[in-house]
């Protein structure tokens, strides 16, 4: 099934009816056009401004156990890959060629791909050197070293020994096959018993009950001995890059699907607004926060001070991005406490402080954990690179929430920043567990809870000995604002807004 959507309104039965086509066998491929940046411009969260709505469609082909592909070109190719073989077991590829150069080519744009051109054994590599002049490289990608050109039957003899092998996933055919026959007429014969000897391979050859797909780059487009290789259901492209990308795309499509929604915890209840409450709703579902205390004047700040451990964090818990405004100071110790809040208080005025222990465990990755409520789909979950730069480094991963243990560990995996969190240049590996406990906790509030935007957690800082998270932002649903204080708008008199009025309560929310 290729589908073509310009939109995807009432995206949740989109996804359902794409999880009915997988269960039923079929695969599906999704081309959609480029979303508007405007949500993204508009959000109030780290979250919300680095993840675009075709995050949100990746996520939920991911979900449904769909492709989404970027152009039309790249939606008939995998579905005429679809169309003869089925996606492969894993991303082991055997690339063979008739020019070393070509072969390399094919194997960097494999791992472009999110193919693996493993080394073959020793064993299967001495098999190769009886078949092929000394020339010839045999380790992956092979080169065939003018022996084709000698025998064209071998093509055929290398290609069914690598597919016996039980080594690779999938083989990719690249050269000058198919051409032969087009420029010596006299070829034509032995091109096609060839073909003919492939395309049996296509069909049915099997290692461990796996098959392993034949995918084939000519140098020719549209020659008889092409038409031949795709009248026995073999895959043939006229040039590499499409071949190995319609690969790529089947390796992405034969995944597992994301297991079945589980059942979420009971709705949270939307907290105030503010730092201090938006602690509480994260420490109620379980994620851990520093030793802190809620303080509005000076005498309330010297207080929390002797009753905290130094260095301290002090935060204007009502402003949001506080980086940006200079509403949040770090190693505050006795020296320089006093001194801080009475700056901080003067410029910003009175309101709620916060004032944390400051989090100083060595080894510490910071990371953000984000949920938001998308206007087609319904809730979703990110995680990614996380503190003040974490727009500038953009290295985000999302899914449809709720999620569970396997797919937040996955969601970690596609991270570029995911080597930190194992240990980076003598640096010990953090607590994953933690970390996977806290995204797992955090799709599900926001699954549990229709009356939340948004929900951020920037940074937590994961370190050996667990996860913290050291700032967060709790968002409610702007309808949801608006209604409110159009209620308590109308007071116990049953007064009713007038049209001015609730526009100006709108202008207020936004």
């Amino acid at each position: 099934m290729a589908l073509y959507l310009e939109s995807f309104a009432d995206g949740a039965r989109i996804v359902g009816a794409l999880e009915a086509l997988r269960r039923a066998g079929k695969h599906a491929l999704v081309l959609t056009t480029g979303a508007s940046e405007g949500s993204r411009l508009l959000a109030r969260s780290h979250t919300g401004s680095m993840t675009s709505a075709l995050d949100v469609v990746d996520a939920a082909c991911r979900a449904a156990g769909a492709l989404r592909v970027a152009t039309p070109r790249e939606l008939v190719d995998a579905a005429r890959v679809l169309d003869a073989t089925t996606p492969p077991g894993g991303r082991r590829v055997a690339i063979i060629s008739d020019s070393g150069g070509q072969g390399g080519i094919a194997a960097d744009l494999a791992g472009d791909r999110g193919l693996r051109a493993p080394v073959f054994t020793e064993r299967l590599q001495a098999r190769l050197r009886d078949l092929l002049p000394a020339a010839a490289t045999v380790s992956n990608p092979v080169d065939l070293a003018g022996a084709g050109e000698a025998d064209l039957q071998v093509y055929a003899r290398v290609t069914e020994l690598v597919a016996a092998s039980g080594e690779v996933d999938s083989i990719v055919l690249s050269g000058y096959l198919g051409c032969y026959g087009e420029d010596s007429p006299s070829l034509v014969d032995a091109e096609s018993a060839v073909i003919d000897r492939l395309g049996h391979l296509g069909r049915g050859h099997r290692t461990d009950a796996a098959r392993v797909p034949l995918i084939v780059h000519s140098m020719s487009a549209a020659s008889p001995a092409v038409a031949r290789l795709r009248e026995h259901r073999v895959p043939v492209f006229d040039t590499i890059d499409a071949a190995l990308g319609a690969l790529g795309h089947l390796i992405r499509l034969g995944g597992q699907p994301r297991p079945a929604p589980m059942t979420v915890r009971t709705e949270a209840a939307v907290p105030a607004p503010g730092y201090w409450a938006a602690r509480t709703f994260l420490t109620a579902l379980g994620i851990a926060m520093p030793e802190a205390r809620l303080v509005t004047d000076a005498a309330g700040f010297a207080a929390a001070c002797a009753s905290l451990r130094a260095p301290l964090v002090l935060k204007a818990g009502w402003i949001e991005h506080k980086s940006e405004h200079r509403a949040v100071r770090t190693g505050l110790g006795p020296g320089t406490a006093a001194a801080v809040f009475r700056e901080m208080y003067e410029r910003l005025g009175p309101g709620e402080y916060v004032v944390e222990e400051q989090d100083i465990r060595p080894g510490v990755v910071e990371l953000l954990i984000g949920a938001r409520r998308d206007r087609d789909f319904g809730p979703t979950v990110t995680v990614g690179h996380g503190g003040v730069l974490a727009e500038l480094w953009h290295d985000v991963s999302v899914e449809l929430a709720p999620v569970d243990r396997r797919t937040a560990a996955g969601m970690l995996d596609r991270l570029r920043s995911r080597r930190l969190l194992d240990g980076w240049r003598g640096q010990p590996a953090v607590d994953l567990d933690a970390l996977i406990d806290a995204v797992v906790a955090v799709s599900e509030a926001i699954a549990a809870s229709p009356g939340l935007a948004d929900i951020e957690v920037n940074p937590i800082r994961v370190g050996p000995e667990g996860a913290l998270a050291v700032d967060a932002l709790v968002v409610p649903r702007a309808e949801d604002v608006v209604a409110k204080a159009a209620c308590e708008a109308t007071g116990v008199n049953g007064h009713r807004e007038t049209t001015e009025e609730q526009e100006a309560s709108r202008e207020h929310v936004h």
